[in-house]
């Protein structure tokens, strides 16, 4: 009975050592901080535009590849055996530039992939980097230990910085 008083005993100093208090918990929607931040919202738009391009080119290439099969139906619809035997090199020919462009389709998407992924990176660290500066400061400023996003919490009994890091941010 006494080693078990002393275990609790224990158990209270150590477990009362781990404790965060609501003064040293931070919580920030970085969602909202940068839905209204005009260094993302001109790069999500540069962003769109590379999107579009890149769809718009996509589009193309499949539609260069639904006229050859569209053709090479059209030229072997009702015809015979022997017909569509005589048209071989031509149908071959066909084939062969299909298989090309398919292959250019898909070269070309895999570059456009890594391209967007490239500006997206090139783009967004660097707002990133001072958002999560911004936090930081803030939270330094406040005497915040931790700081969690909002939005991943069901619970938060937490100072909310998140007005605060727009205002340091500029944004209103």
């Amino acid at each position: 009975m006494k080693n078990l008083k002393l275990f609790v005993a224990f158990s209270f100093i150590l477990l009362g050592s781990f404790t965060v208090s609501a003064q040293d918990f931070g919580v920030v929607n970085v969602e909202e901080v940068l839905s209204n931040f005009s260094e993302k919202t001109n790069a999500d738009a540069q962003l769109e535009a590379l999107v579009q391009k890149h769809q718009a080119e996509i589009k193309k290439q499949q539609d260069a590849l639904l006229a050859i099969e569209k053709d090479v139906q059209t030229k072997t619809d009702g015809k015979s055996q022997a017909e569509i035997q005589a048209m071989m090199p031509e149908l071959e020919s066909k084939q062969q530039d299909y298989m090309t462009k398919q292959q250019a389709l898909v070269n070309y998407q895999q570059a456009a992939s890594k391209e967007l992924a490239e500006k997206e990176n090139a783009l967004l660290k660097p707002i990133e980097d001072k958002v999560k500066a911004s936090i930081n400061k803030v939270a330094a400023a406040k005497g915040l230990k931790y700081v969690m996003e909002k939005s991943i919490l069901l619970y938060a009994n937490g100072t909310d910085i998140t007005a605060d890091v727009k205002k340091d941010l500029g944004i209103k």
